[in-house]
């Protein structure tokens, strides 16, 4: 049994080195038997996480899919959430809301008495609170906050904290701070509201509650509570900013950088936010030293995705003071960058690939091993159980039981394997496509823009040629041509099923239910196709329809689950 140790050293190791952390979860994934499936579930939870946070949402959900399949004993809705959180990155909130909103419906039916059932109910509502604000919809993401600070207010836990405060001890400090979370959630819906003298109300509850917290010995020294209360002040310095209040928006400054220091995203973002304040003051050559050491600790600590986006803050902001020379130079680095973090990522996304072949033949081979182990030792007993000779057809009648079961066995393990390496190779041939689509947009979008420079119409002609020759090879009819081929061998019954199932589909819809079962999302399969984000959830509207659908029942998750059966 793996101790419970291992796993909070992973999640230790995962906020200084994500590489670290991965090998070290491979590392003891190695050593679990099949027995330890619920060690097993927790662990690709954990490498799911890790993979959202380098931006690989493909295998963060297959590590999420896989960690639900390995824990069978119940409806896991922790896993739920951290599909929603998945889609949540890449903006697809309707797809995140469906799996916030399943999460909190099996939190309300089990253990409604449990702080841990609590807690899940106020995350998942949390979650659905902060869609409504991203969408502008505050009135209902209000709703959403205030109801998960009630159930965190109502817990035991919280209860006993409270009253721990007059005594002296801090019990359960926990719970204080996940309350001070909440209310720290609200003050950031208040700030974007306009309303911000409840957003201040709101931030000084939530260092009310912090400061109690860290008088408990064990959180004392909390680098989570003094981040927490970091990103407090740094929010009051953003309040004060947007009120032109810039001597209080300094003082903020001072306290968030001091508290803030030990966390690289925490400060990458705490410059970023000084850099967006110096910018309303108009110092623009502040402003961009501040970007600078924000890109510094990006580039320092392999904050790729968010290097990416200062990249581009900081060349729009020299373009709208006409530094188009700096621009330009600025420019370049964004597309080495850019090449650099898919390589990257592409490295990251075969590692796991391999990996997970590699598990399940070393697995295969220890359970062959076993089998062998298991086979002698019941000879063995046969032959000491020789004493007559109605034993002896006894013990021959149960060896030919047992060689048929077992060549039924290696049959079915090799055909196991077999479909599985075909599996294996339909992802990496996904995967493949999806990267040379993506680098090709790129291209073709830096392309556009060196074009938009070129103020000659005959030079802007000479062009013209070389972009469709870049959405030829997007559009390469070849491409499907060997996903086709390599699909078909991975799922033989899959496509036939849902032709006789479904006559109404056409091959563009085939396509996309292929798309869906490998567990791309809208971004990916607008990269295999060529299509816009927009034109393929349209796509996957119709979709629905044609498949008659009902509201309750998720796409991805029908798709997932077909598996080429007809109607009876």
């Amino acid at each position: 049994m793996v101790p419970s140790l291992e796993i909070d050293s992973l999640r230790s190791i995962r906020l200084v080195s994500p590489d670290r952390a991965i090998r070290y979860a491979r590392q003891v994934m190695s050593s679990l038997g099949p027995e330890q499936s619920r060690l097993e579930s927790k662990i690709l939870n954990i490498l799911g996480e890790i993979y959202v946070d380098l931006y690989l949402p493909s295998v963060a959900l297959q590590c999420f899919i896989e960690s639900s399949q390995k824990n069978q004993l119940r409806q896991s809705p922790w896993n739920k959430i951290n599909i929603g959180n998945v889609y949540f990155q890449q903006g697809q909130w309707l797809e995140a809301k469906e799996r916030y909103l399943q999460a909190l419906d099996i939190f309300r039916r089990f253990a409604p008495g449990k702080d841990n059932s609590t807690t899940g109910k106020a995350v998942a509502l949390s979650n659905l609170a902060r869609i409504e604000r991203n969408l502008g919809n505050y009135d209902d993401a209000l709703v959403f906050f205030k109801e998960a600070l009630d159930i965190k207010r109502g817990q035991a836990k919280y209860k006993a904290f409270q009253r721990s405060l007059t005594g002296e001890t801090i019990d359960y400090p926990a719970a204080g701070k996940g309350v001070a979370y909440q209310h720290s959630l609200n003050a950031e819906l208040y700030f974007e509201w306009g309303i911000d003298d409840m957003a201040l109300e709101q931030l000084a509850a939530a260092d009310s509650l912090l400061h109690y917290v860290m008088q408990n010995p064990k959180f004392k020294e909390s680098l989570a509570c003094r981040a927490d209360l970091g990103k407090n002040h740094l929010l009051r310095m953003k309040i004060f900013s947007a009120a032109e209040n810039y001597a209080g928006a300094y003082t903020e400054s001072k306290a968030a950088v001091h508290l803030l220091k030990d966390g690289p995203i925490l400060m990458a973002r705490y410059y970023d936010a000084v850099a967006e304040m110096q910018i309303k003051q108009d110092s623009l050559y502040s402003a961009l030293s501040s970007m600078d050491k924000a890109l510094k600790i990006c580039e320092l600590n392999g904050l790729s995705v968010f290097e990416l986006s200062l990249l581009e803050k900081k060349i729009e902001l020299m373009r709208s003071n006409n530094l188009e020379k700096s621009a330009l130079g600025v420019a370049e680095i964004l597309i080495d960058k850019k090449d650099l973090i898919s390589s990257k990522r592409m490295k990251l996304l075969l590692e796991s690939l391999n990996y997970k072949s590699e598990l399940d033949v070393n697995r295969r081979k220890l359970k062959e091993s076993r089998s062998k182990e298991l086979l002698f030792y019941i000879i063995a007993g046969f032959l000491l159980m020789l004493t007559g000779m109605v034993l002896i057809s006894l013990r021959n009648k149960k060896r030919a039981s047992a060689q048929k079961v077992l060549i039924h066995d290696q049959e079915r393990l090799i055909a196991e394997n077999e479909l599985n390496n075909k599996q294996d190779e339909l992802i990496k041939l996904s995967a493949h496509i999806v990267s040379k689509n993506d680098l090709l947009n790129s291209i073709e979008k830096d392309l556009d823009y060196y074009i938009s420079l070129i103020e000659s119409r005959s030079d802007k002609k000479v062009m013209e040629p070389l972009k469709k020759v870049i959405q030829s090879k997007i559009d390469d009819s070849s491409d499907w041509e060997k996903f086709q081929d390599q699909f078909s061998a991975a799922y033989p019954k899959f496509v036939e099923g849902l032709s006789k199932n479904y006559p109404g589909l056409r091959t563009a819809d085939i396509k996309l239910c292929c798309y869906l079962k490998m567990s791309m999302n809208t971004k990916e399969v607008a990269k295999v196709t060529g299509l816009s984000v927009r034109a393929v959830e349209n796509k996957r509207y119709r979709l629905r329809k044609k498949l008659d659908l009902d509201t309750a029942v998720s796409l991805d998750s029908f798709i997932h689950a077909f598996q080429g059966q007809l109607s009876s």
